[in-house]
């Protein structure tokens, strides 16, 4: 998409935080401009960097938490309690273009734009940005949401091209990955090596590359967490996951049936809900009410990576190019870190593929993820549903690769 709004947000982002710079940098700021205009000048400037690299951050994690809501209801994570028809409509598996996926699609179309911009002002303003933490930062971000797109989006445009399909989106993110490992490398970041590798396995997994995933995951550290940061500032700000979903602030959704009247989630410690019988309702009075507990608050983190995740991954790529027995071995030592007893199943690729399956949905619940792990898996659950998101009806209608003009 092309985006154009009255001020930026990267002014919005230094009036706060250099007010001096924000006066010169973004003068004529009521200005209708395009969004590719905004940053030139302000990245000439050290002081701009981090207030950049932040509202990067800042955009991928609106988008994260409102897309763990919408993906959270089609997959059978959540069920609407409340007031929202489109809600209602979503959770039925309604994933056209005019769903609430389209809302989710500009956040995502925006956080991509953002990040690969900041990435090519960064190297164009600072000589390739040699030794510096930020380029591997931004491009980590980037890669990070290009995962989501091929995740959760049947196709996906980057700054109004063609449509391109998921693998397309997992083929960038792995050269983001792999370009933030080298540039984390060079500037005396181990943390955001992890991250970008991290980020690596989970491209190298979707894109069949079983070899290489197990590469990646296996040099994921234990005790390795990465989370998005959310505070009690703003509605930017929010954890909406913790907003929507919790009796303190407002009942719009709830756990799913699928969990909370499943044994194996309900003595799982990492699927964590308050279940007040049948007559617990949400605002609409006719739903049973579940309340999460894995977000508590606005202000809760959210995991964007782990080690767990790392070692499921190394698990699946196991299964599938060396192992069985070696896979239920990872599988087990994600399970002992939550005092769960080991697997004794059937050591077949069936029996162990379900099994990494159900671990998936446990240690990623409400993390974005169990859409694609149903679709890639075949689930029937999905039988007679939408099984990906369209691309959003802005962009289509804006797109002239698409459906405008």
């Amino acid at each position: 998409m092309t985006y154009v709004r009255k001020y930026s947000p990267l002014c919005r982002v230094l009036a706060l935080t250099l007010p001096a710079l924000a006066f010169s940098a973004c003068s004529g700021l009521l200005d209708v401009a395009n969004e590719q205009q905004i940053l030139e000048q302000d990245l000439d400037q050290e002081a701009a960097l981090a207030p950049v690299v932040n509202g990067v951050a800042g955009d991928w994690a609106l988008m994260y938490t409102g897309a763990i809501n919408i993906i959270g209801l089609v997959s059978f994570e959540l069920i609407h309690t409340g007031s929202f028809p489109s809600w209602r409509s979503v959770e039925t598996g309604l994933m056209d273009r005019t769903s609430n996926g389209n809302g989710v699609y500009n956040n995502l179309s925006r956080a991509i734009w953002v990040a690969d911009d900041a990435a090519r002002r960064i190297d164009e303003a600072f000589g390739g940005g040699g030794g510096m933490v930020e380029p591997a930062q931004v491009r980590t971000w980037s890669g990070l949401a290009k995962m989501m797109m091929g995740d959760n989006y049947c196709e996906g445009t980057l700054n109004g091209g063609p449509a391109m399909p998921p693998s397309e989106f997992y083929q960038l993110a792995d050269q983001d990955f792999t370009e933030a490992m080298s540039r984390a490398s060079a500037a005396g970041a181990p943390d955001w090596a992890m991250r970008a590798q991290a980020g690596r396995a989970r491209a190298r997994l979707m894109l069949g590359d079983y070899a290489g995933a197990m590469s990646d995951a296996k040099a994921i550290q234990a005790g390795y967490r990465f989370e998005a940061i959310y505070s009690q500032n703003s509605n930017r700000e929010y954890n909406s996951v913790a907003s929507l979903t919790r009796t303190l602030t407002r009942r719009e959704a709830g756990v799913h049936p699928t969990f909370y009247d499943d044994p194996r989630f309900i003595a799982d410690p990492r699927t964590s809900f308050i279940d007040r019988g049948p007559n617990e309702t949400g605002p609409d009075p006719t739903r049973k009410y579940v309340e999460q507990e894995k977000y508590k608050f606005r202000d809760s983190p959210i995991p964007i990576s782990t080690w767990q995740e790392a070692r499921l991954m190394e698990a699946e790529a196991e299964l599938n190019i060396g192992s069985a027995a070696r896979a239920v071995e990872l599988v087990n030592e994600v399970r002992a870190f939550v005092s769960l007893d080991p697997y004794e199943g059937e050591v077949s690729h069936a029996a162990v593929m379900a099994q990494i399956m159900y671990e998936r949905s446990a240690e990623l619940w409400l993390q974005g993820h169990r859409l694609n792990d149903l679709r890639r898996t075949n689930d029937p659950s999905l039988a007679g549903r939408d099984i990906c998101f369209e691309i959003g009806i802005d962009e289509w209608e804006s797109n002239p690769n698409l459906g405008g003009s």
